[in-house]
């Protein structure tokens, strides 16, 4: 099967583990598209934002991360609302975030790893930080 839905390129596809399982896509444009493996068209179109370089699925959370190249990091859930919006800022220390590169969720925890093209990596998280 060959999906040809996208107006722009495909950042990433991503084929869910469940038995119903869904293919997820996701392109530049911002189109999050939804598939049945039977189907022969998408089931569901989110739209996020434009200029996306990055998508990751968190496989047991109903969540995804979107970044972008314009220094933005948006989380959202299964029904395409807006969980988090992670942004950059300019303060006393600089720039906190750079164009997004790449994004990872931890397996287990609700834990996102971002690579940027400034040559940093974070760690974002749901929960406090203990001192």
């Amino acid at each position: 099967m060959t999906y040809r839905e996208h107006g722009a390129w495909v950042v990433k596809a991503h084929l869910q583990k469940e038995t119903d399982g869904h293919i997820i896509s996701v392109s530049v444009n911002g189109d999050v598209r939804f598939f049945e493996p039977r189907s022969p068209d998408s089931v569901n179109v989110l739209q996020t934002v434009k200029g996306l370089t990055a998508l990751d699925i968190h496989p047991q959370a109903n969540l995804f991360a979107c970044g972008s190249m314009n220094q933005f990091i948006a989380v959202y859930n299964a029904n395409g609302d807006v969980i988090s919006n992670i942004k950059y800022y300019d303060g006393f220390m600089g720039q906190r975030i750079g164009a997004i590169s790449c994004l990872a969720f931890h397996p287990h925890w609700p834990h996102l790893a971002v690579g940027s093209n400034d040559y940093y990596m974070s760690i974002y998280s749901a929960e406090k930080r203990l001192r």
